[in-house]
């Protein structure tokens, strides 16, 4: 262990994404002060006894389960949920006897208990009692459109249209009643959970559909490709060049080379395993961030198409390169016959209530081909995970020990707050270094009352005062000294 002490940290040249005030992706307004995440590998400068880990959150309690004869298949591996106004709105995929899927909606006040509302918009099988939309096609994201200057187009919902052509646009004013663009957004068949959104700092459409590598020779088939546009509502000038024909004449083409792969796996995983779903979105607490949530698919042979997957957490500040941290599972496949015994996927969505982040996924007791199953009992149920604010990676501290400092951040606030988590054994002290290197006198790692505590707003005090407004509008770099901690996030307030 190398103890911070005087000359505690470098001066550094490394310049760390600050946080976009004044926008927040469906959570309401972002405060002032710039949030500072450990989801850059390069944020801490130096460290010892040291590292980040990815922590998965829990998964509570199962809030969705088939028991309408729509699903009576399943409920299949995609949703979105929407937070407006205290009331979450959910729009989920489900398969009926004869697996035809259609998009179902559910509303809750509290996530927990959710109902499943009689639309009465579509006739199914002689009837209009029912929680159906109007929406045959199963590969989107609902998300409401900030550029929509036509009311009746608010909410959208961007798709590929089996045997129709391509990959169309549905818009909708109120997430309910849906209607087709005349033309196709793009003459491809994404074939998996595709995610569109209106990206507000980018002032651009991103569109992340998935792509294929159909001759990899490790079996890496399925991949995630990236897009952006200024409008949805004319078809984009991207025409296939023939490696993604499809062996059914009907069908559209896979997107093979005509998109920048963004996500694919690699030498690190295994043979025989693709990105398969990717529940990317800007993170509301600091929308600098990209946070996505893919599932990977382990199937069981390179042309096969039956196997287990688990979900794991990427990051991204531009969409393009992703931070894998070392790969660990972010949600991972429950016991031998749970009813999330062989598959799990994130949808898309982050519910902030407090200290909390709520998202909701699927879970699944057949494996992704086991048809004959799913056809002998029901499948799929939908899942609320909790985790805490920020909490997606932390700086973790060893037991022996560890320090280090990050790139300068600036003071933006009178106090230092912490997310942190010391456990029972743990304990964690700060100190304030500034461009040069030094230490501030009284802002030294020995001057920090030590913290010993699991909370999301821990104030940091030297020998008894919080105080920074001295230090306002400077950068300074952060050094820390501790052991059996996790640290989530800081931020000046």
């Amino acid at each position: 262990m190398n103890p911070i002490s005087h000359k505690c940290c470098p001066a550094s040249r490394t310049k760390f994404a600050l946080g976009i005030a004044g926008w927040l992706f469906g959570c309401g307004a972002l405060p002032a002060q710039s949030r500072h995440l450990f989801l850059d590998p390069g944020f801490v400068q130096h460290g010892e006894g040291v590292s980040l880990s990815v922590n998965p959150p829990q998964s509570r309690e199962i809030v969705i389960r088939p028991d309408r004869p729509w699903e009576q298949f399943m409920i299949t591996f995609y949703l979105t949920v929407l937070d407006e106004g205290g009331k979450l709105r959910m729009w989920y995929v489900c398969r009926d006897q004869d697996n035809v899927a259609n998009v179902a909606y559910a509303e809750s006040a509290d996530g927990v208990h959710w109902i499943k509302p009689s639309l009465g918009l579509v006739d199914y099988h002689g009837s209009k009692d029912n929680n159906l939309v109007g929406l045959a096609f199963l590969e989107g994201n609902v998300f409401k459109d900030p550029h929509a200057t036509d009311p009746n187009r608010r909410y959208v919902y961007v798709t590929t249209v089996f045997r129709g052509g391509g990959i169309y646009r549905f818009t909708s004013p109120d997430g309910l009643r849906w209607q087709r663009d005349e033309a196709p957004l793009l003459p491809f068949e994404a074939d998996s959970q595709n995610v569109t959104f209106w990206d507000e700092p980018l002032k651009k459409y991103v569109l992340f559909f998935r792509g294929w590598s159909p001759n990899d020779p490790r079996g890496h088939q399925r991949k995630l490709v990236r897009m952006e546009t200024d409008r949805l509502d004319v078809p984009l000038k991207m025409k296939p060049l023939g490696l993604g024909r499809n062996s059914d004449a009907a069908r559209s083409p896979f997107i093979v080379d005509e998109a920048p792969t963004v996500l694919a796996c690699d030498e690190k995983d295994p043979d025989d395993t693709d990105v398969y779903t990717n529940a990317i979105q800007r993170y509301p607490l600091s929308p600098d961030w990209y946070v996505g949530f893919p599932s990977l698919y382990r199937h069981t042979a390179k042309t096969g198409n039956d196997g287990r997957t688990e979900g794991q957490f990427i990051s991204s500040t531009d969409g393009i390169s992703w931070n894998r941290y070392n790969r660990q599972a972010y949600t991972q496949p429950g016991l031998v016959g749970s009813e999330s015994g062989n598959m799990v996927y994130m949808g898309v969505g982050l519910v902030i209530r407090g200290d909390e982040i709520w998202q909701f996924g699927t879970g699944f007791r057949t494996t992704h081909g086991d048809v004959e199953g799913r056809k002998q009992k029901t499948d799929g149920a939908i899942f609320r995970y909790v985790q805490r604010f920020d909490g997606f990676v932390s700086l973790d501290f060893s037991s022996a020990g560890g320090s280090g400092w990050t790139a300068p951040v600036a003071v933006d606030g009178s106090a230092l707050f912490l997310n942190l988590d010391t456990g029972a054994m743990g304990n964690l002290r700060v100190g304030l270094c500034d461009q040069t290197g030094r230490e501030i006198p009284g802002f030294g790692v020995d001057d920090c009352d030590v913290l010993k505590v699991n909370s999301t707003r821990a104030v940091v005090t030297w020998h008894g005062h919080q105080d920074t407004s001295a230090l306002r509008g400077q950068k300074v770099q952060v050094a820390f000294r501790g052991a059996r901690t996790k640290l989530y996030s800081l931020r000046f307030e």
